[in-house]
């Protein structure tokens, strides 16, 4: 049986949710495998990049003192007009959606105040179907409804067949390899849909993997309802 520790994260530095905390869940873990929410083909740049993110700066730092294989599990990087048009809906959604401005805040001060406690507990997970449902209520009061949801739509299956090719990758690699305990760090947006993949496992995934979302936390009381 491999224990495998699901860690949502975010990918930039904010208050608590930082390298160091991230350092010290990976210590709590000892994990001998790490998956990476990274595709194969930009591993390199993901660990030595100019742009060091919090994951692997966090995950440079537990290698160099210990032993562990780096697995990258995401499908490739979708191209530069995908993320365009994405950011262009957010801000519309911003300029027009005060319940969407107000749970963008309240996400954002409790990644601050609360780091990983709050990133992977289900407040946050709620926050994210919260989110979903303020976006989707602005979309369809937008004078280009239609043109917003095929950007949002396409938004939502390109991270859907994401998490199901990670979730795959992620299983093979179980079935094949000799580990106790490994780790993998995703985004917190993506926790809830991992979450719910690993209880449609088949029975074979299912006796391979322990899964495990929460016991490598310390204890915190960390958010109220937004």
């Amino acid at each position: 049986m491999r224990h495998l520790s699901v860690v949502g994260t975010v990918h930039e530095e904010k208050g608590r949710a930082n390298i160091s905390g991230l350092l010290a869940i990976l210590e709590r873990i000892t994990p001998e495998v790490i998956f990476l929410e990274c595709p194969p083909a930009a591993f390199d740049n993901y660990l030595n990049g100019p742009h060091a993110k919090l994951e692997p700066a966090a995950v440079n730092r537990y290698r160099a003192i210990h032993s562990v294989e780096l697995i990258p599990v995401d499908l490739p990087t979708p191209d530069e007009d995908f993320f365009a048009k994405h950011r262009d809906l957010k801000r519309r959604i911003e300029r027009t959606s005060p319940d969407y401005r107000r749970l963008v805040d309240w996400h954002s001060q409790n990644v601050s105040a609360h780091g990983f406690a709050y990133l992977n507990s289900k407040d946050c997970s709620d926050l994210f179907s919260q989110l979903n449902e303020a976006m989707l209520a602005a979309i369809e009061k937008d004078v280009d409804h239609r043109l917003l949801a095929e950007v949002y739509d396409l938004w939502i299956r390109t991270n859907e067949l994401r998490d199901k090719e990670m979730m795959k990758n992620i299983e093979k690699h179980c079935r094949q390899a000799s580990f106790s305990s490994a780790a993998f760090l995703v985004g917190a947006a993506h926790r809830q849909s991992i979450i719910n993949l690993s209880r449609r496992a088949p029975g074979a995934a299912s006796s391979t993997i322990q899964w495990d979302f929460a016991g490598f936390l310390e204890t915190e009381s960390h958010s109220g309802a937004p």
